[in-house]
């Protein structure tokens, strides 16, 4: 499974290790896109505030936030809780006591109802 599939799919499950490694580099590659993009539709145009740059920021803002909420329904999948509650990330202060929860609590041992656990393969 490439590294796309395994950020952009909600069905498994997810442990800490990958599940830290991947939201990292979603969020650093949806940063990184988006500022280099900006940068080179400012110079195309000459407005740093243009149509253009605020299309691909919001283009690479909402990829980014996909394959963070992604990754947080896996994750959820692995503590056998309902992937819906990735809704809770989106609070201002209780999202991010939520994520640092994420990527510290121990996933279920074993099979759940999402599926089999990611450290037995």
């Amino acid at each position: 499974m490439s590294i796309i599939q395994e950020i952009f799919t909600i069905k498994g499950r997810i442990n800490r290790g990958k599940f830290f490694k991947y939201y990292i580099l979603v969020t650093l590659m949806g940063a990184t896109a988006t500022f280099v993009t900006s940068c080179m539709a400012t110079f195309l145009t000459g407005d740093p505030n243009g149509s253009l740059v605020k299309m691909i920021t919001v283009t690479w803002a909402v990829l980014a936030t996909a394959g963070a909420c992604m990754l947080m329904t896996r994750r959820l999948h692995d503590l056998n809780r309902s992937g819906a509650l990735f809704l809770v990330s989106f609070i201002p202060v209780v999202g991010l006591i939520f994520l640092v929860y994420l990527f510290f609590a121990e996933g279920n041992v074993g099979w759940n109802q999402y599926g089999e656990d990611p450290l037995e393969n």
